[in-house]
């Protein structure tokens, strides 16, 4: 078994620097993973607020408001597309790692340099997944960004033509 150790060793002598790389790649797809949605969640409350502060404001200010206007139905139509968005992208995927019951299954009986061999390999697919899953994740948020200035641009429009 010893040589098998040293086999793998100078068959792929950077097996040590790779697998503190691809260690440290499973906790930067994480926290990748927490910050779209972080900022799927931090857009959505902002939307919402809004949302329901510009119509409860204009009935505050405006002599007259139409709350049955084309514009401000629109505006709401594109809040319910930016929540289905939001809904969608929260609720689908995750992020694949190296589960400690196939650990128990079927590593720990390797060598150390295979056992690091093999972690390389399954970090750069599952991180591969990941990139793909949270790079979805961030369209659907900037797709929200987007939405809502629309929006934001239809309600104040309703203000600015009921004033």
């Amino acid at each position: 078994m010893a040589s098998n150790v040293g086999e793998v060793s100078r068959e792929y002598p950077g097996t040590d620097l790779a697998y503190e790389i691809a260690v440290a790649a499973y906790d930067m797809a994480q926290r990748q993973w927490d910050s779209v949605h972080q900022r799927i969640d931090v857009s959505l409350s902002f939307v919402t607020t809004v949302t329901i502060a510009t119509p409860v404001a204009g009935e505050a200010v405006l002599p007259d408001p139409d709350f049955s206007s084309p514009v401000l139905i629109a505006a709401g139509t594109l809040y319910l597309v930016v929540v289905a968005i939001a809904l969608v992208a929260r609720s689908f995927g995750s992020i694949t790692q190296i589960s400690p019951r196939e650990l128990h299954e079927r590593w720990l009986h390797l060598e150390v340099d295979e056992f690091r061999r093999r972690t390389v390999y399954w970090s750069g697919m599952h991180n591969g997944a990941a990139r793909t899953l949270v790079g979805r994740k961030h369209l659907a948020a900037n797709l929200m960004a987007a939405l809502f200035v629309l929006e934001a641009l239809l309600l104040i429009s309703w203000i600015v033509t009921a004033g």
